[in-house]
């Protein structure tokens, strides 16, 4: 992943609080990160290249005057770009992109005329463009996301809070300045929203009530601008200039001699995202009197500062005075600042940064499947692959459904008659189009639906064909140009077996199609179930297993009499079929049946199997697992999950041929494949196998061995490998 930095401001030969935090966010990325690459976009060319960490980085310089972010279409393309303050490229769109906003103090501090006012009229309108432009927003206090939210109409879960860290400065070495023995210290910018007024003001109240106080007030900021001078000619007015120091700018090393020798920090800011000065002060061990609005009371809370309303020098002096005749209380602050600091390091900055990039430049994928229902194929499909692949894959989901299963990332927005609901189909459309993936689950309508909606979208269309909803669409007249158009504008295809491939093929032979099989859960059917599962199956025992719905298209109405002809070579023998009731038509002519055949005591339908783990105990106490699916015209069965469970259990099986099966059986290895209506055919393979011991034991073998093949790790693989890697 290539990541940009725009790091402006930089390169200030007087540096404030805004170029140190920017330029202490890239070396904090840079120290937690060497995989990915880094570009580090500057306005103009330095005097000396960027001191940052690691190798993985390199400069780019886009060159003074206006409009000067545009210039980065024209520079290395990266997959997501990193701005503050918050301003992005004004015309030019970055593909992904995050900005770290720290405060808007021109929303809260009064203007001085009209020229002033258009300004920050211009300023508001500029920033909620960029802010609703940006993917992700990251707010540097709580009080920063909620005048972010309150003010540009930002969604709070399109930010995330993340502290800055501050640099040990009073490990640095010192550079001596010309300091009083004694004073209250101020660090940062000299402009209004600083309060620094109020500060002098405080000052002397202290001073007109302990005359003796040998603390001065020291002022460590850049001595130029207008306020700067409201400030001296308030000291001069005053009488003020023999106990008020004016330092100008103080480098690191000169902060650090400060810090070391002041009484306390004074900060009481107006407006303030955060406080830069305050983490500083705490890590040299020095109180602090800040804010208890904005950023500065959470970085002083939990008694680590003494916060004071900005507003009342009166309210500062009294704290100045506090500090200065308690020791106790200096040390109390001290020791809880020392705790408040756990929670702020450039490291954890540095980490939760790129944590929240890489989840920006994460694929989204969004998902169309009728239901995810864990007692259905198709259900149980969709459920392995899109839960596996969020896994694996660094992405987002979304799965939109027609029928709401519990499923996490659900949206069952495609239910009936979703197309006459407006906020339905614009919710449709939105998760399609916003989706680097659309992976839909059988072509009509969810195939053709992502196709029709992807249209003119960056979205990759995806389309697995279970079976009959990918086959039966193609030979209705109506539906086949729709089934036709998405299948051709799908990027891939993928068939979960040879026969529903050839299948969809005879009617669309211009197709490529690949194939992936469904995989299974090794670990659940070829482990030993446990007790509680086994001991159901014992009364049943020894039995030959079918597992699937009671339908038609199961074939029960062939394995039924092809058993009768087995249990009269093993008169012992049980024949048990797990599934749900599918209709009750088809459901009592099968119990008909087995009244006829005088099958009453052998046959059994278990219906009450709801988790793997007792279906795999009915696999592993059965003697032979056989099942005679057949398609019912253009209703399909496009592959035969269950054979590979029963196979991963070590079953030998008997399945039929013409269908997706024989894709999950392999024929004469591991089982038998006969014809779908062969009942002589299934009878004679089922007998063959349970009376030759040698050929049972080696096609337990082989099914163990097939199975392995499928297994969903390597099914997922294949997805990834053939569908997500672009």
């Amino acid at each position: 992943m290539k990541i940009g930095i725009i790091l402006h401001p930089y390169g200030e030969q007087k540096p404030g609080g805004l170029p140190r935090i920017i330029f202490g966010w890239a070396e904090a990325l840079l120290s937690v990160d060497q995989k990915n690459e880094y570009i580090i976009f500057l306005k103009e060319k330095p005097v000396a290249p960027p001191d940052l960490p690691g190798k993985n980085w390199r400069m780019e310089i886009l060159g003074q005057g206006s409009f000067w972010l545009e210039r980065l279409r024209r520079k290395t393309l990266c997959d997501v770009y990193l701005f503050n303050t918050p301003v992005l490229p004004f015309f030019w769109r970055p593909p992904r992109s995050v900005v770290i906003t720290l405060d808007y103090p021109y929303k809260y501090l009064k203007t001085k005329n009209f020229k002033e006012w258009l300004f920050r009229r211009f300023i508001g309108w500029y920033h909620q463009r960029s802010l609703k432009r940006v993917n992700h927003i990251i707010a540097v206090s709580h009080s920063t996301k909620n005048d972010t939210v309150k003010f540009f109409g930002v969604p709070p879960d399109k930010i995330s809070l993340v502290y800055h860290g501050f640099k040990k400065i009073c490990e640095l070495p010192e550079q001596a300045i010309v300091l009083p023995e004694k004073f209250f210290f101020f660090a940062g910018t000299m402009k209004e929203r600083k309060n620094i007024l109020n500060i002098i003001k405080a000052y002397k109240l202290f001073m007109e009530k302990r005359p003796e106080a040998f603390e001065r007030l020291v002022l460590g900021g850049k001595n130029e601008g207008e306020y700067y001078e409201t400030l001296r000619q308030f000291v001069v007015k005053n009488n003020l200039t023999d106990k008020v120091y004016f330092t100008g700018h103080l480098n690191e090393n000169q902060l650090s001699y400060a810090y070391r020798r002041a009484a306390a920090l004074v900060f009481p800011s107006l407006v303030e995202g955060t406080g830069f000065p305050i983490l500083e002060a705490m890590s040299c061990g020095l109180p602090v009197i800040t804010s208890n609005i904005f950023g500065p009371a959470e970085l002083g809370a939990n008694g680590a500062a003494i916060l004071i309303n900005p507003r009342e020098p009166k309210e500062i002096a009294e704290a100045m005075e506090k500090i200065t005749s308690s020791d106790g209380l200096r040390a109390v602050l001290v020791e809880k600042s020392r705790e408040q600091l756990k929670l702020f390091s450039w490291n954890k900055t540095g980490r939760e940064t790129l944590g929240i990039l890489e989840k920006i430049t994460a694929s989204k994928i969004c998902f169309l499947i009728h239901n995810t229902n864990p007692h259905n194929g198709g259900g149980v499909l969709a459920r392995n692959i899109i839960s596996r692949l969020k896994i694996v894959l660094p992405a987002s989901v979304q799965v939109l459904t027609a029928e709401a299963g519990g499923f996490p990332d659900e949206l069952p927005l495609l239910s009936k008659r979703w197309f006459l609901s407006p906020f339905r189909i614009f919710s449709i459309l939105k998760a399609i189009r916003s989706a680097d993936f659309v992976h839909a689950f059988d072509v009509f309508p969810y195939g053709f639906i992502a196709a029709l909606f992807s249209l003119g979208s960056k979205a990759r269309i995806i389309i697995t064909a279970n079976g009959t909803g990918s086959v039966r669409y193609l030979y209705l007249p109506f539906f086949f140009p729709l089934a036709k158009f998405a299948f051709t504008r799908a990027d891939k295809i993928i068939a979960i077996s040879r026969f529903t491939r050839d299948e969809i093929l005879k009617r669309i032979p211009e197709l490529s199609i690949l194939v992936i099989n469904p995989g299974i859960d090794l670990g659940i059917f070829t482990a030993s179930p446990a007790e509680k599962f086994l001991a159901k199956t014992r009364k049943f025992q020894p039995y030959i297993l079918s597992v699937g719905s009671i339908r038609f298209r199961k074939g029960y109405k062939w394995s039924i009499p092809a058993f009768k002809k087995v249990s009269a070579v093993f008169p012992d023998l049980h024949y048990v079929i797990v599934g749900k009731k599918y209709t009750d038509k088809e459901y009592n002519r099968l119990k008909k049946l087995i009244d006829e055949l005088s099958l009453k005591d052998k046959v059994f339908f278990v219906e009450n199997v709801e988790t793997d783990e007792e279906l795999a105990a009915f696999y592993h106490g059965a003697r032979l697992f056989g099942l005679l699916s057949f398609n019912v015209g253009h209703d399909i069965e496009g592959f035969g999950i269950v054979f590979t469970e029963a196979a991963a259990a070590g079953l030998p099986v008997v399945g039929s041929k013409n269908c997706g099966v024989e894709d999950s059986v392999k024929d004469n290895k591991n089982g038998f494949l006969v014809a779908e209506d062969d009942i002589e055919g299934f009878a004679n393979a089922a007998i063959r196998i349970l009376k030759d011991k040698k050929l049972y034991e080696r096609m337990s073998v082989e099914s163990r061995n097939f199975a392995t093949q499928f297994s969903w790790e390597k099914k997922i693989d294949e997805y990834i490998n053939l569908c997500y890697i672009t």
